[in-house]
């Protein structure tokens, strides 16, 4: 199958999104010379979305892994042509390498910082280095954030590969999927984060198979796309109900739409894309590796006794760039030799 180049893309938007979401993080240890205000962050005027609700772009992980995921593993599954073996190696060789890498990395930053009266040691204990190092640190174990606080995505998404392909077994796949979507909305009250993952994930899921499903032209399925997409975002500027009402809306209609349009231009126009997919290459990196970067500056100023004005765009855009270009070596030289290493060691030849 050619890569969905669009949707690489779409990735790597939101994992700068996040990136730059947490960049609020730089104003909370007494390293900036200036009082945060979210409004004098650098660029407020043009990405001010990015810094109120950049955390959103997780949950828009989740959507796009799970309309990925249906689209390349469920026949598959079914079909019996690869086995639960197979796949969790196949999706734990490309996550748990960096995971493994950023985790010792902010293990070795907690224990520098443990002189500083602004660490908290919960986040850094042996029982939750032991969670993360299974990546089970979100499966209910903990309530919370540790270590590379970012990856309590990657332990949800890793449950929900093992929920999902024991999904894909079953022959009444809609009541399975709508059986886990309840299931997350329930859970959500108790276990938010996996009620998100969950809900968000087979949502996905579901936009693929509706899709797939539905007997229409390519061209009916773009104008159906682009109309859902014209009122649902014209809803949540005008109708401003509730918070609630507003992530349903984004996470059930606007985010999943977006995901299926970009599916169906790239299918149509199948290079759309290429010579910028190196953005979706390198997402996952920019996902695990701007906190540590957070961390380790903190570190330093706070050891060298420094202060930066983080308002300046200049220091906004070194954070960036810093982050972009030790993404691109991490995706180079971590994430695909350590993948190929670990899926020639434990995948038949």
């Amino acid at each position: 199958m050619n890569r969905i180049y669009l949707l690489d893309i779409a990735r790597g938007i939101a994992a700068i999104s996040v990136a730059i979401f947490h960049y609020k993080l730089f104003y909370s240890y007494n390293i900036n010379t200036e009082e945060y205000l979210i409004k004098n962050q650098p660029f407020y005027q043009y990405i001010k979305l990015i810094y109120q609700n950049g955390w959103i772009a997780v949950q828009f992980f989740f959507l796009l892994s799970g309309f990925i995921f249906f689209k390349l593993y469920l026949q598959k599954i079914y079909q019996k042509k690869i086995n639960f073996y197979e796949f969790l190696i196949l999706r734990i060789s490309r996550l748990y390498p960096l995971h493994l890498v950023t985790l010792i990395a902010v293990l070795l930053i907690y224990l520098a910082l443990n002189n500083y009266e602004f660490y908290n040691p919960i986040q850094g204990d042996l029982k939750h280095f032991i969670y993360n190092l299974l990546l089970i640190q979100q499966w209910g174990l903990s309530s919370s954030a540790s270590f590379n606080e970012p990856s309590w995505s990657i332990s949800v998404e890793i449950l929900m590969y093992i929920i999902f392909f024991y999904i894909a077994l079953k022959q009444n796949i809609f009541f399975f999927i709508t059986l886990v979507i309840t299931t997350s909305v329930i859970i959500f009250f108790k276990f938010k984060l996996i009620g998100y993952g969950g809900y968000c994930f087979f949502i996905g899921g579901l936009s693929f198979l509706i899709l797939d499903k539905l007997k229409l032209s390519n061209k009916i399925k773009i104008a159906t796309l682009i109309l859902i997409i014209f009122f649902s975002t014209n809803f949540l500027i005008i109708f401003k109900i509730s918070t609630i009402v507003n992530k349903i809306v984004l996470l059930t209609i606007l985010f999943p739409a977006i995901i299926n349009l970009l599916y169906l231009i790239n299918s149509k126009y199948t290079q759309l894309g290429k010579k910028i997919s190196i953005i979706g290459d390198i997402s996952y990196s920019i996902y695990l590796i701007h906190y540590p970067i957070i961390l380790t500056i903190l570190f330093i100023l706070n050891f060298l006794e420094l202060k930066i004005n983080f308002n300046t765009p200049f220091i906004f855009l070194m954070y960036l760039v810093i982050t972009f270009l030790i993404s691109f070596c991490s995706y180079k030289f971590i994430e695909i030799p350590l993948k190929i290493i670990f899926r020639n060691k434990y995948l038949k030849k």
